[in-house]
Formats: C-alpha cells, sequence, structure tokens
C-alpha cells in the first residue's frame, strides 16, 4: 500500500476499513470483484434443498492481505499483523455497531457457486408455527453459510493470496470506516521502508 497510510497506522493507529461494496466498484479492472458480497447458493438438508441468491446487505467491513511475503516497491510499504485473531479483536472495539465477525485465507476456485450440507431442514413451518420466527432461523442458517462464501473468490485471483478479516455491524451499509485504533500498532510490524 501506499507508504503515507502506512505511516499513518504507526503514528496512530489510523486505518480504513473497506466494504465488500467497495470492491465490487474497484477503479482497478484488474482487483475489481463484482461477486464480493454476493452469493449463489445451494444447501441441502435432510427434507429439503434451498437455492438461493444472497447479498450482504448490513454493514460490514473487510481488511484484506496477502499470506505471502511481498516487498513492496519504490514508495509503498506493508503491515505484517503478528495475531490475526488479537488484531481482529482490538480493531472490533472501535468499529461503531459491531457485533460479530470472522477471518481466513480465501479459496480460489473457478466455479464461486456454494454448496453446502445442513442439518437444519428447510420444510414449511408447521401449524401453529409462527412464520416471522421460522423465517428468522432461515435467514439465520443462510446468513450463517453466507459467511462462508466471503472467502470464496474466482480462481483469477488467485496470486492474491489473500487473507481477510470481516466485521459485521449493526448500521447503515457505507462504502468504508477510518478508525484510529493505536493499541493494535502493537501486534503489527513494518514491511518496507
Amino acid at each position: 500500500m501506499h507508504r503515507e497510510y502506512v505511516d499513518a497506522f504507526f503514528k496512530d493507529g489510523s486505518l480504513r476499513l473497506s466494504s465488500f461494496e467497495s470492491f465490487c466498484k474497484h477503479p482497478d479492472e484488474t482487483r475489481r470483484d463484482s461477486e464480493e458480497g454476493k452469493a449463489a447458493m445451494k444447501i441441502v438438508s435432510p427434507k429439503s434443498n434451498l437455492s438461493a441468491i444472497a447479498f450482504n446487505g448490513q454493514e460490514a467491513y473487510v481488511l484484506c492481505g496477502s499470506m505471502t511475503e511481498v516487498h513492496p516497491g519504490d514508495g509503498y510499504a506493508g503491515i505484517r499483523i503478528k495475531d490475526t485473531l488479537a488484531f481482529s479483536a482490538t480493531l472490533a472495539r472501535q468499529i461503531p455497531g459491531f457485533i460479530g465477525g470472522t477471518e481466513g485465507p480465501c479459496i480460489y476456485r473457478k466455479n464461486t457457486f456454494y454448496e453446502a450440507t445442513d442439518d437444519h431442514s428447510f420444510s414449511p413451518p408447521e401449524d401453529g408455527e409462527d412464520p416471522e420466527r421460522w423465517m428468522e432461523r432461515q435467514n439465520s442458517v443462510v446468513g450463517n453459510h453466507m459467511r462462508n462464501k466471503f472467502f470464496i473468490k474466482q480462481a483469477r485471483f488467485a496470486a492474491e493470496s489473500e487473507y481477510r478479516m470481516v466485521w459485521f455491524c449493526d448500521g447503515t451499509p457505507r462504502p468504508f470506516i477510518d478508525i484510529k485504533c493505536p493499541k493494535a500498532i502493537q501486534l503489527c510490524e513494518r514491511v518496507g521502508t
């Protein structure tokens, strides 16, 4: 990344966290991924199957890094995170409305269609069951599988060798959020000059 952003982080913990929406609209076509935050999926359960096209409609912020050692060129530097879990938790305390998160390496493949099995039954609500409550349970199951989809990317991005952290929030989605987290500095080291 540009050296000025790395300098700002090591000065006072300043970081910009982007959103899936921003990734879809990245000005650099080679880095733009129009599938970010979206999922076509099939979930197989004991009594039925569920097919869905899902979109991340909630407020969520993402920080991406590479799992391979990259030596930045002139004018660039990097941030090596020594403990990603502690780093994520430290940043979460600075994100308004934080309600949960996930992190992990991305998986690259030609077909990004997501298919999974789930022990939860997708059968219609039983007589007398509150339909809104039933729908909340269904949405929860789909949402949990959607989190897995956040780490599946098109094979053309495999050179990125990406590791990402995602923070979910209770609020209105924004393209990015700027935070300051000085405590996160001790969990990192600078790469490049």
